[in-house]
């Protein structure tokens, strides 16, 4: 290992010397491409509930709104990405492409490319502070090829948006400062239409926003860019008003709606609670504990660094709020990781020469260039266990007519989950699901054997979704377990340490009403 350590920081010292910075340009943009098409999975349940599912019930009619999750009858959730969704699902159909599987890589490609313009038009307002053209690449290579900006980049959810919106901002406001004054007007008018953006897909945005106006108003008093700000993020909150219009079938204020039920009616109490400190341990942990930590110091860096900067001044304000908030996920951060490339520059161009040119450095960023590359190849070869169940139930139901499952109602399966704020619900994830198959949610403890009785004698094939892991061993019905896993072999051989490998699947089990027993 030593020494395949020593080889590799060699040549890469030598192919950062060649390569050139339209080769990595070229290479990220494939990275990306792949990206888009292989890694398809969802981060959190809620980049598929809160998009996905609105534009299928738009597209299809289902599932009906008494299916969706609790936040559409509360008109919380903004409207643009389920529009576009919906924009690319009705372009699909009318060329007769339509499948769910291109229709996410389709939405991947479009976030992938908004990903990439965004991070090149940020170098470009940086070149001057990136410095030589060696730090430049280093900036290029990070951006593109650091594993998880690669992951982030082509997912179409509402943190990835968010987070490219305010990069943009962050770009177009230091590019103002390089004109001199010129166009003031329409600089502003870009810069509102990107905070507006940033806004209407993200409200917890709002927070970096107030800190970029107090920038502006502490240290540079321009009424003429104000004005185009005011009217760029205008225009964009007319276009939000507008989907949200289309999703709901009328008028309503989102944002307005979003702080009512979270915080005055209390809705993010009914959330998992997490200590204060969660956010100075969960980056480390769930994004590797090297990769983590360089982000979290490399940030902490330029906020000590650079007090008076307009970055810190947007950043430091959305994190702290979270640090307040009750319920509290990684996921919240993610807009902040777009900066994390140009962060880690920062801090590494303004450490000690005889450090960074030493060859333990040159070994540690070898090492570092391997552990990154298993964590990129990691998601491009194996499908999340949703995304994997999903493929898996309509290969299920390719030869048969008609497949009802049931899925016991309060029960969380890939299928659905339960939703106890409010009405209780039953939110069901229809996007995937084969044109054959319809779906059922029984109640009470005797429903599901008396349904699966009466629909198994009228000839129809019957799956029921448990968490009970021996339910055909307890249950009067005839019931063969399906035995199914996301991961291929050579995981489950040879890294499926302390059985983790069964922690996804283990209360997400399919039984059949059928002889004989059947494996997926």
């Amino acid at each position: 290992m030593c020494i395949f350590t020593v080889y590799l920081a060699t040549t890469m010292r030598h192919l950062l010397r060649k390569i050139t910075i339209g080769q990595i340009i070229l290479g990220g943009c494939l990275i990306t491409l792949l990206y888009a098409i292989l890694s398809q999975g969802t981060y959190h349940a809620d980049e598929h509930f809160q998009i996905l599912e609105y534009a299928h019930m738009k597209l299809f009619g289902t599932p009906t709104p008494d299916n969706l999750a609790w936040e559409y009858p509360a008109m919380m959730r903004p409207g643009l990405q389920p529009l576009i969704a919906y924009c690319t699902g009705s372009l699909l159909l009318a060329l007769g492409l339509y499948s769910p599987f291109v229709h996410v890589f389709l939405l991947q490609l479009l976030s992938g490319a908004f990903s990439v313009t965004v991070l090149l038009f940020f170098m470009g307002a940086v070149r001057k502070d990136l410095g030589t053209l060696s730090w430049r690449k280093w900036y290029l290579i990070l951006g593109f090829f650091l594993w998880f900006m690669a992951y982030l980049h082509v997912h179409f959810s509402a943190e990835m948006i968010s987070g490219n919106a305010l990069l943009l901002l962050a770009a177009l406001f230091l590019r103002y400062r390089e004109s001199n004054g010129n166009r003031e007007f329409t600089w502003g008018m870009a810069m509102g239409a990107a905070a507006g953006l940033a806004f209407i897909v993200k409200f917890q945005t709002g927070f970096a926003l107030a800190g970029f106006g107090l920038w502006l108003l502490f240290f540079l008093r321009r009424w003429k860019l104000y004005t185009g700000i005011a009217l760029g993020f205008i225009v964009l909150l007319g276009i939000g008003a507008l989907s949200d219009y289309w999703l709901y079938g009328k008028w309503v204020c989102t944002p307005i709606n979003y702080l009512t039920e979270n915080i005055l009616h209390g809705a993010m109490s009914n959330f998992e609670h997490e200590p204060w400190w969660y956010y100075l341990t969960a980056p480390i942990l769930e994004g590797g504990i090297f990769f983590g930590l360089l982000a979290l110091i490399a940030t902490l860096y330029f906020f000590i660094r650079r007090p008076r900067h307009i970055v810190t001044w947007m950043l430091i304000p959305f994190l702290l709020i979270h640090f307040f908030l009750v319920h509290k996920e990684l996921r919240f951060f993610f807009p902040v990781l777009f900066f994390v490339p140009w962060f880690i520059v920062v801090l590494i161009r303004n450490m000690p020469r005889k450090i960074i040119g030493s060859r333990p450095w040159h070994y540690t960023v070898a090492l570092l260039a391997v552990l990154n590359l298993c964590a990129m190849i990691y998601p491009l070869t194996i499908d999340t266990p949703a995304l994997y169940f999903a493929k898996l139930m309509r290969r299920y139901c390719e030869d048969k007519e008609r497949v009802t499952v049931l899925i016991p109602w309060g029960e969380q399966t890939y299928y659905s989950i339960y939703q106890g704020i409010g009405t209780p619900r039953m939110a069901i994830a229809t996007f995937y699901m084969p044109d054959n198959m319809k779906w059922e949610c029984p109640q009470g403890e005797d429903s599901v054997e008396l349904r699966a009785r009466a629909l198994s004698a009228a000839g129809e094939q019957v799956v029921i979704l448990s968490s009970d892991p021996q339910l055909h061993e307890t249950s009067p019905l005839p019931l063969h377990k399906l035995t199914w896993s996301p991961y291929p072999n050579w995981v489950i051989r040879y890294f499926n340490f302390n059985d983790w490998t069964r922690f996804t699947i283990r209360s997400k089990n399919i039984y059949e009403i059928k002889t004989g027993e059947s494996h997926l």
